[in-house]
């Protein structure tokens, strides 16, 4: 092949790494990060509001928000907590893999869990517990699978 074929064929793949690609970064190294710092929450959107009932199966105020980074290829859960003393559990998980992350912690306010990495239409795991001295306050299912 020619020299100018073969700057040719070499233009042609960059361009289509370029234009085929998401941002650099976006893999598999996303997964366990944080959206807001890598990034990847700046133009994410809800896919799914998941209403938490209570453990009697009631509704609550509570809704597990799951997020999708389009730029990163990345998902991850949100939750407001309006209760001062209770702990919340979040889960997220490619679903048919062992890349699972968990987060807990007790406090009010806006919970985010981990990202994972999930390019297309791969499926995720999600699910919240919301707990307050041992009882369950919201949540606490089998985690909802997401496609």
């Amino acid at each position: 092949m020619s020299r100018s074929g073969m700057v040719t064929v070499g233009a042609v793949l960059a361009l289509c790494g370029v234009l085929g690609a998401g941002p650099a970064g976006a893999d598999m190294s996303l997964n366990g990060t944080d959206p807001v710092a890598t990034g990847c929450a700046a133009k994410a959107t809800v896919t799914a509001n998941l209403p938490l009932p209570d453990e009697r199966g009631e509704t609550t105020a509570l809704t597990l928000r799951v997020l999708r980074s389009a730029a990163c290829n990345t998902n991850w859960v949100e939750i407001d907590n309006p209760y001062p003393a209770a702990e919340v559990h979040t889960l997220i998980a490619v679903a048919a893999t062992d890349i699972l992350y968990q987060r807990t912690a007790a406090r009010t306010g806006r919970h985010v869990s981990p990202q994972v990495f999930a390019p297309g239409r791969t499926c995720i795991k999600v699910s919240a517990t919301v707990t307050e001295a041992g009882r369950v306050l919201a949540g606490g299912g089998p985690a909802t699978k997401i496609c």
